[in-house]
């Protein structure tokens, strides 16, 4: 069975809505651009070899 609906101004509204408060929430949880770890500057590595 397939319904046959037309968008209604106040469908479309309600449609827009809903996507503004998804896109809301989906970047308030998101972190910040400047929470990312601090990389050291060198590291360091120690190599032992077997004979």
């Amino acid at each position: 069975m397939q319904v046959n609906t037309k968008w209604t101004p106040s469908g479309i509204i309600l449609w827009l809505i809903a996507a503004v408060v998804a896109t809301v929430v989906v970047c308030s949880k998101a972190p910040p651009p400047d929470a990312r770890p601090e990389v050291p500057a060198e590291i360091e590595f120690e190599v032992e070899t077997v004979e």
